[in-house]
């Protein structure tokens, strides 16, 4: 077995400024109707922006788990959805060529951590993995 892991830092005010020019091509671009029904629905655009920001970190994070990063390989920002459970946790749900990766990696679970705090969002990601490929790159 082994252990796959990414970590993720990004800028709060970034998704603040994307959120008040209302790009939504951007966030469309990057996050599945489901991820911003979830970030749309925090308190004011402070707690959008901070939802967005995490999910964003959380996507990359998960990207470079798998040794890909995004938007290489084929992946896509929405091949990697950040959504949250009945209790509010988040989890990350993998899809098209992420999911194709992930299965070649013989990933079996996936856990993820959100944060923010003082104007910056963070994620780490940690996957579990059989080891059917020994290079994840």
């Amino acid at each position: 077995m082994r252990i796959l892991c990414g970590t993720d830092l990004v800028e709060v005010e970034r998704f603040k400024r994307i959120l008040e020019k209302h790009e939504s091509s951007f966030i469309n671009k990057c996050f599945t109707g489901r991820e911003q029904e979830t970030c749309n629905s925090r308190a004011g655009i402070k707690g959008a922006a901070e939802s967005y920001a995490a999910r964003f970190a959380a996507k990359e994070a998960c990207g470079k788990a798998l040794g890909t990063g995004i938007m290489s390989e084929g992946i896509g920002l929405t091949d990697i959805e950040v959504l949250n459970d009945a209790k509010g946790a988040p989890f990350i749900e993998l899809k098209g060529k992420a999911k194709e990766k992930a299965d070649s990696l013989g990933v079996f679970s996936i856990s993820v951590s959100l944060t923010h705090d003082g104007g910056m969002a963070s994620a780490y990601c940690t996957m579990l993995a059989d080891g059917k490929d020994s290079n994840p790159g």
